[in-house]
């Protein structure tokens, strides 16, 4: 069974056109020039069909272990929570209002609530490089016109298949037609004639003539 990687399964028409879907399989994959059997190809679009496509939920970072491998990053979420114009600015002195300790009892003294995600090192500085990933969580289900898609691209897919499949057997056919004529039949040096065609390799007409007492061989 070859082996593609995805540009080859995409030009075979093996993957849905859907970029989510593919960008999905990249990731599975482990990257585009990444090379993986066509049963391994099937049975991912298979899965994505009967499961749904893996949802990006944010942007990540994985961290290049001391081992050689990646892990992905502590999650470490933070909160900023921000008056509004409206509100005024805080009274001073001893009375004066703690500031919100959640985004929950932010949000209900009204206050703008602005949260971002990052992803820490988890060897605390020992990682040797990091990369951004796509965080997946998840799954969104094919539309029935990208289900009908899958379906006419798996369609065209086989019959590229057959046809180059019948145009092998046919080359194949042609070239049993070549060997099999006066060269297939000639024998061979040192074996033992079959045909009464000469050997291969040999030249002339295999025959004799007198000339001045002697026989010279044509």
């Amino acid at each position: 069974m070859a082996a593609l990687d995805f540009g080859m399964a995409l030009a075979r028409g093996m993957l849905p056109t859907s970029e989510k879907a593919q960008k999905d399989l990249l990731n599975l994959a482990g990257g585009r020039n990444i090379f993986k059997s066509e049963d391994w190809w099937q049975k991912q679009v298979d899965e994505q069909i009967s499961s749904g496509y893996r949802k990006v939920k944010e942007q990540g970072r994985e961290y290049l272990m001391p081992s050689g491998e990646y892990q992905l990053g502590r999650r470490n979420v933070s909160s900023r929570y921000i008056r509004p114009s409206w509100m005024g600015q805080p009274a001073g002195g001893i009375f004066a209002p703690a500031p919100p300790s959640s985004p929950a009892q932010a949000i209900m003294s009204g206050y703008n609530v602005q949260t971002s995600v990052s992803y820490e090192d988890p060897t605390g500085g020992k990682a040797l490089s990091s990369r951004p990933v796509d965080v997946y969580e998840g799954r969104t289900y094919f539309t029935g016109g990208e289900l009908s898609d899958i379906e006419r691209s798996a369609e065209a897919s086989a019959k590229r298949t057959k046809a180059q499949a019948e145009a092998s057997k046919a080359s194949q056919r042609r070239l049993r037609r070549g060997t099999g004529g006066l060269v297939g039949k000639a024998k061979l040096p040192g074996e033992a004639p079959s045909t009464g065609l000469p050997a291969l390799g040999t030249t002339g007409l295999d025959m004799t003539a007198g000339l001045f007492g002697a026989d010279i061989k044509l």
